[in-house]
């Protein structure tokens, strides 16, 4: 009896030599939410049941998130969140009948097919994780029994056998080693899922802006190609009148058709990034994608009061060869903080945890296992037998330190590539905040320029033309000037939003929260969709 209570003792201690993962994951809860990015961007461990993750934005009709300037350190930055499959479908179609901005960036988060994909790797993270935590090694058990034998006298003799249980014990660790490895690799795979969650972000935003961009090339051309077909009209009667010549006539339509060519033109360019816009959030073909914004009438704020929440005088008075270094310390030190909890920054560094953790195992593996237990044993004279049965390698061919030293050699290759990179981070973060702070005031210069529509600007010179104080020339070339003139701050109102969409992706920065003042919808909305 105390033989077989020394065998259930044992096995009941091999089967709790499983180790808990410590440190990287420390308290961690597989079905709670781990690794903030940004300070509040959460990252939901994904099963089977759940849908993708999402990012929570303000919604378009609540007027409290217009010029909303708070820090990021506050809680009006995007949280990830899980809807379930029925709010999905509402909510898309919700977001067609009025697609702005936010529910665009929705809708790519969800419905994204690379991005889809890439969230699929999770699962497999997640189940290698466990794989991991789960001691690899079960009890054996080992039996051996001889042939009946008979003596002399023809009597059965006692049978000989022996039974062996045997657990192998890992002396070095190993075991916790390898689920540190483990969880380190899937937060790895989920620092590269909000990383692609990002570029989305971004890459919806260039897309969304390039659509309002063609769209309002595409009106300012309508108008002008009105314009300049009521003008030939104009003209003709006056032909017929005798008050203008064949010469004015030929003007007029050249004119109209030059205008025509033109606007096919940008009809085509405008269909193009509409399709693009469509194709990016995997929307049907046949779908109809109504654009409702006020795009001319946003503001844009200095990046550096959205971050600190309060206004920099230095960006306002910085030459062009003023460094971001050379401004106010607080910011810089936010910026950096905002490139170190980059998702692409931070799955470097759990490689770099992964690879020291695998150099540690590699460390451990070192010391050989030792597989003991009890073992019983009867002969054939009925004599019984107590003792332990012990095995271990001895570590002399293969005494691991090749495979130490390429762990330690991909440590270090690891190190090297997770400080590169925060590096560039903080140059394309500097780079793109400084071409989004050059456009914005070039933006802003501006605008003031173009405070009045493309008709009001006009009416003075057809005035003027119907009251025979300039020719038929003067008024095309007005009309060409301001048209010029209006794509030009159109060109700049792209660049600078275009601009705000390289700020998000290389600091994490939601572009509405570079947006104040923006009117409300009954100020001015326009609905762009396929005619």
């Amino acid at each position: 009896m105390r033989g077989a209570g020394f065998v259930v003792l044992l096995f009941f201690v091999g089967c709790q030599t499983v180790p808990e993962t410590t440190g990287f994951l420390e308290g961690h809860d597989t079905a709670s939410s781990v690794s903030s990015l940004f300070s509040d961007v959460k990252v939901l461990a994904s099963h089977s049941d759940i849908v993708p993750t999402d990012f929570s934005i303000p919604s378009e009709n609540d007027d409290s998130s217009d010029g909303d300037h708070t820090s990021l350190s506050g809680d009006s930055r995007p949280t990830l969140q899980v809807k379930s499959a029925s709010q999905d479908e509402s909510v898309d179609s919700a977001m067609l009948a009025s697609l702005t901005l936010k529910a665009a960036i929705q809708t790519a988060l969800k419905r994204n097919p690379d991005l889809l994909a890439i969230r699929s790797g999770e699962p497999v993270a997640h189940a290698a994780y466990h794989v991991a935590k789960t001691y690899p090694f079960n009890p054996q058990f080992q039996t051996q029994v001889l042939p009946y034998t008979r003596d002399r006298s023809g009597n059965d003799a006692p049978v000989s056998q022996q039974h062996v249980i045997v657990q192998t014990f890992e002396l070095a660790g190993q075991s916790r080693f390898r689920t540190e490895a483990a969880a380190a690799n899937w937060e790895q795979v989920r620092h590269t899922i909000q990383q692609a969650e990002l570029l989305t972000i971004a890459q919806v935003e260039r897309l969304y802006f390039t659509t309002l961009y063609q769209w309002e090339l595409r009106e300012t051309n309508q108008l002008l190609t009105r314009l300049n077909a009521k003008m030939v009209g104009v003209i003709e009667r006056r032909f017929k009148a005798g008050q203008a010549n064949s010469a004015d006539v030929a003007l007029a339509r050249l004119q109209a058709q030059s205008a025509r060519r033109r606007q096919r033109l940008v009809e085509a360019n405008y269909q193009t990034a509409l399709m693009n816009l469509r194709n990016y959030l995997n929307l049907a073909e046949d779908s109809v994608v109504d654009l409702n914004n006020h795009w001319l009438d946003w503001r844009w704020s200095p990046v550096a009061d959205v971050v600190l929440n309060t206004p920099l005088k230095f960006w306002e008075d910085q030459t062009p060869d003023l460094t971001i270094d050379e401004g106010d310390g607080a910011f810089r030190a936010t910026l950096q903080q905002m490139v170190a909890d980059r998702p692409d920054v931070a799955a470097a560094n759990a490689n770099v945890t992964m690879a020291r953790e695998n150099l540690a195992l590699a460390d451990a593996m070192r010391t050989p296992n030792l597989q003991i237990g009890p073992m019983w044993q009867r002969d054939d004279a009925a004599t019984q037998f107590w003792g332990v049965q012990a095995q271990i390698d001895i570590p002399v061919v293969n005494t691991g330190i090749p495979l130490v030293r390429q762990r330690s050699a991909q440590l270090q290759q690891q190190q090297v590539t997770a400080a590169r990179l925060e590096e560039r981070a903080m140059l394309e973060a500097r780079a793109a905040i400084r071409r989004y702070e050059r456009a914005r005031r070039l933006v802003e210069q501006s605008r003031s320029d173009f405070a009045k529509s493309m008709p009001d600007v006009l009416k003075p010179f057809e005035d003027q033309f119907r009251a025979g104080q300039i020719t038929l020339l003067q008024v095309f070339a007005g009309r060409t000037s301001f048209a010029q003139s209006r794509q030009s701050f159109l060109d700049l109102l792209n660049e600078l939003s275009l601009a705000a969409a390289d700020v998000t992706q290389a600091t994490g920065l939601p572009v509405w929260q570079l947006i104040h003042d923006v009117p409300p919808p009954s100020r001015r909305t326009k609905n762009l969709q396929r005619p």
